[in-house]
């Protein structure tokens, strides 16, 4: 599994534009928020950029990754024919296309917690492994299903788009309708930028638990990439 997450990880920092271009679109957001808000709005900008940049490596990279490998037969054979139990190959791949993530993930919530205070420190962690474990469940769903890359592509775009920009994941449901905001708030992504911002209510911690948990469930079925 080291082997594994050691390749992820040297392939994709390698080079400092790739680590730039891959940070633009959550860092942007943070801007424009805390333009538009007049600053009101900081903490849960920040929290909707540590959202976007773990719903995007599993949702979108690791399923255009797992795709595109089915075309790359010998990559694919190589990799299931490794030593080890099927769990820990998937557990390698995501924490290998996970690693360029790390930094801006670590940076953003040192930044919030100097905000915030040490007590948001367990929601934080709760609201970052449970959508880690859903987006990396849905990554692998998705690659698994998906027979081409560009499609794939195009679904795992809208749907990153569809859960990190426009429900309030950057900025605080309280924005909104009543009646929308509380149906928004099942989201997994709308869940855990709340606990990441520091909202750590039962409910909240309900919904962000059940996700992780449906997460694991559809990595621990993981046998290959034909389903």
């Amino acid at each position: 599994m080291m082997g594994i997450v050691e390749y992820y990880a040297r392939a994709l920092t390698r080079g400092r534009f790739s680590l730039i271009s891959f940070a633009i679109q959550p860092l942007s957001f943070i801007f424009i928020v805390y333009v538009v808000s007049g600053g009101r709005f900081l903490n849960t900008a920040l929290a909707g950029a540590v959202v976007s940049f773990i719903v995007g490596v599993g949702v979108a990279d690791l399923a255009i990754e797992l795709v595109g490998m089915k075309t790359r037969s010998r990559f694919y054979d190589i990799l299931i024919s490794l030593p080890g139990s099927g769990w820990k190959k998937p557990l390698g791949i995501s924490i290998g296309m996970s690693v360029p993530a790390l930094p801006y993930v670590l940076l953003l919530t040192i930044l919030l917690l100097t905000r915030l205070g040490v007590r948001a420190l367990p929601g934080m962690v709760l609201g970052i492994i449970s959508l880690w474990l859903w987006g990396a469940g849905i990554g692998f769903l998705l690659g698994v299903r998906g027979k081409e890359s560009v499609r794939t592509m195009r679904l795992s775009n809208i749907l990153v788009t569809g859960l990190t920009v426009f429900p309030p994941v950057y900025y605080p449901p309280s924005v909104l309708p009543d009646g929308l905001a509380r149906v928004l708030m099942l989201l997994p992504t709308v869940s855990a930028s709340r606990l990441i911002y520091g909202n750590g209510d039962p409910g909240n911690l309900l919904v962000t638990a059940f996700w992780g948990l449906t997460g694991l469930i559809f990595l621990a079925r993981f046998k290959g990439l034909e389903g």
